[in-house]
């Protein structure tokens, strides 16, 4: 019995036995080759990297690499650039930019001035305009050196008509050399058309024939009736005026302060009211004075006593600077 069932276990051992040994031949095997196939990938990856060094080392020693990258970042670079520039414009504006940059380095030569324009135009204006603007700015420094050294200042108050209209036509003569006849316009024109008419108002102003208050109307109609440049020019003046005519119109400070502010402001109202009340308290101050005066005069008394008086009314209510002007206002 024992012997018929160890005749049957045996085989089943052997076969046992047998599936061991293969499946150990068949690892065996199957390692082999996974070894062999990632040691040809390495290799292979290994050969890669290699070559893709040897490359790049070829490349950076040729320059190639860098010169593609520096181009790609100059055309970025000068798009972003000329991106910004603007084209370099001749208007009515283009004098003021030039006085402002000349003024802004009054202490330096000419030359010195010349320069930083330059530098200025290739950072500012395109290409295509920078020549435009330096040439033009460097005739107008030029021309202003001209100016300096010919005495062309004028002044309407003190110089005649003739010797203004000299002064202008010699400073007119400077212009149009240094200058076409495009260029003195937006440069020059409004300014000649505001000397035209100060020109034209000094005629007035010094007409024998005319009234202070004729000449004076007549100015400022002149001005009035002037273009937009020379409107703006002597806004002031026309300020001045119409606040003048206010003050004769309205014979209270209040009265005038609600008629200044409707036109001008609460601001310019608050200031000439101040004025005003301290021109009026100096007026009367000066009616004292008088009043003072005239009291003496009706007293027996004799020429020195009443200069004492006077002198001493004078210390007691009136600065150094104040008797100065009194004494012009009340001169008899």
């Amino acid at each position: 019995m024992e012997k018929r069932q160890l005749r049957r276990v045996f085989p089943i051992l052997g076969g046992l036995l047998a599936l061991l040994v293969f499946g150990a031949i068949l690892y065996n095997q199957l390692a082999s080759e996974s070894q062999t196939s990632n040691s040809e990938i390495f290799s292979q990856r290994s050969s890669l990297g290699e070559q893709a060094k040897a490359g790049e080392y070829e490349l950076e020693g040729g320059g190639a690499v860098h010169q593609v990258t520096d181009v790609g970042s100059h055309r970025d670079s000068d798009t972003d650039i000329a991106a910004d520039l603007i084209p370099f414009e001749l208007n009515y504006s283009t004098k003021d930019a030039f006085d402002r940059f000349v003024f802004a380095r009054t202490s330096e030569v000419p030359q010195a001035v010349k320069l930083a324009y330059t530098t200025h135009a290739y950072e500012v204006f395109t290409l295509s305009t920078q020549g435009d603007a330096i040439d033009l700015f460097a005739r107008y420094v030029d021309y202003k050196v001209a100016l300096s050294l010919v005495e062309l200042d004028v002044d309407l108050a003190s110089h005649s008509l003739q010797d203004v209209s000299f002064k202008l036509d010699e400073r007119e003569e400077i212009r149009r050399t240094y200058f076409n006849n495009t260029e003195y316009h937006y440069l020059f024109s409004q300014e000649a058309q505001v000397d035209e008419a100060a020109l034209a108002r000094l005629s007035v102003a010094q007409e024998n024939t005319l009234s202070r208050d004729e000449r004076k109307a007549l100015i400022v109609e002149s001005i009035k009736a002037g273009n937009s440049a020379e409107r703006e020019a002597f806004q002031p003046t026309l300020n001045m005026h119409r606040i003048n005519e206010i003050k004769n119109n309205h014979s209270t400070i209040n009265d005038r302060y609600n008629a200044v502010a409707a036109e001008f402001g609460s601001e310019v109202a608050e200031r000439f009211s101040k004025t005003w009340a301290q021109q009026a308290q100096w007026q009367n101050r000066i009616a004292e004075y008088k009043t003072f005066r005239d009291n003496l005069a009706q007293q027996s008394l004799d020429s020195n006593a009443i200069e004492k008086a006077l002198q001493e009314y004078q210390s007691a209510h009136f600065t150094d600077n104040e008797i100065k002007r009194l004494k012009v206002l009340t001169a008899l």
